[in-house]
């Protein structure tokens, strides 16, 4: 399977590492307009097709597959070229910067016949799976609640930037999300339209452009079409506390919870049985024993939560003639999620999903503060 990778940024090291070691695929071309990091890339993985133009590599290689690792205003357009030329697309998350642009992708791929998914990676690791399987299973009990943490940037920013694996996460426990609560606050106060703001604005330690965004802190209710609940808060603390990220299961005979290892990164699954804590009466935290066999990959060890685990969901499917689990519609529900978020706290009200008004809920309501604006001056 002939693959290309478009942007040449952090994330794209994953991805082309995840190609170089699948045998199925072989990386024959990579495009960035910074022509520095082009070449840095291609000379790290020996990749011959060098282009600072995206669209003369789409039309000139032959591709089969397409990864998207740019900053997400991006993502559109190139996955609507790369559909045109009847190539597949793996885009980065988020898939796009609104559901607009999320939805003229999915149409492209559809009438294309090529397949759209979004690299949610956690979902496809054997540790993600195992939990899953042992939580379908019983083992804390009847799942009552999953809880998420964000890595301790400003909420708006990581909404964008994690958040959308963590509602991936969520609908992947609770085998489907059906509606979306949530508050946010800004500088102490309920976020208002004049907080609306550009994400590089609002979180000026990492400058990736994750569209216009609001709020500092945000607490967010999930309900599950299975009828449990999920909650993610998100707000800023010391960066050292970035281990914390992971899904904390709460059951109604125990805990699980996987989260990096806070020295290696490498994920840990740990079990309590017992449904609430206590400061000096709750039993021992257990960490559980895994198989590293299942980590194997090709005989290679990806024990992480890597790339290839995407990748290698994508491929097969793509060669066996199936949908990719994050695929079509699958792949706009962690962004709509975004949507919902925002929507529901401007509303104050609980959100279902789908949602059918698609524009972004906060250029929406900039937009018509403006037209007011405008209407009262003359």
């Amino acid at each position: 399977m002939r693959v290309g990778v478009v942007g040449c940024g952090g994330i794209s090291g994953s991805h082309l590492s995840g190609y170089a070691n699948l045998s199925q695929t072989e990386i024959v071309a990579v495009s960035d307009i910074n022509e520095t990091a082009l070449h840095k890339r291609a000379d790290e993985f020996e990749v011959k097709g060098r282009y600072t133009n995206y669209q003369q590599m789409l039309d000139q290689e032959g591709l089969d597959l397409v990864s998207i690792c740019t900053h997400a205003p991006l993502h559109m357009p190139i996955a609507v070229a790369a559909a045109k030329r009847g190539i597949n697309v793996l885009s980065e998350k988020p898939l796009a910067v609104d559901l607009v642009q999320a939805d003229r992708m999915f149409s492209a791929c559809t009438r294309a016949g090529v397949h759209l998914a979004v690299s949610h990676q956690f979902r496809f690791t054997p540790i993600f799976r195992q939990v899953k399987q042992w939580v379908d299973d019983g083992r804390i009990g009847q799942l009552r609640s999953i809880r998420e943490v964000g890595k301790g940037r400003e909420a708006g920013f990581e909404l964008m930037e994690m958040g959308v694996h963590y509602f991936d996460e969520i609908d992947f426990f609770l085998g489907g999300i059906e509606w979306v609560h949530a508050q946010i606050s800004y500088q102490g106060h309920s976020a208002t339209i004049e907080d609306i703001m550009h994400s590089s604005q609002l979180c000026q330690t990492d400058q990736r452009d994750n569209g216009t965004v609001t709020g500092d802190t945000m607490l967010v209710h999930v309900g599950g079409k299975n009828g449990t609940y999920g909650e993610i808060e998100l707000y800023c603390r010391p960066e050292r506390h970035g281990w914390m990220m992971g899904p904390h299961l709460l059951g109604s005979r125990g805990q699980m919870m996987v989260k990096p290892n806070a020295k290696t990164g490498i994920d840990e699954i740990w079990y309590c049985p017992f449904d609430v804590s206590f400061a000096n009466q709750t039993p021992d935290w257990e960490l559980v024993p895994f198989d590293e066999a299942l980590f194997l990959i090709e005989g290679k060890a990806w024990p992480s939560r890597h790339t290839i685990w995407s990748i290698q969901n994508v491929v097969t499917a793509i060669r066996e003639g199936q949908q990719p689990e994050l695929s079509g519609k699958q792949a706009l529900v962690s962004l709509e999620c975004v949507s919902a978020t925002y929507e529901s706290h401007f509303t104050a009200a609980r959100v279902n999903l789908p949602m059918t008004d698609r524009q972004h809920p906060l250029e929406k309501r900039q937009n018509t503060k403006i037209e007011k604006e405008n209407g009262e001056q003359y």
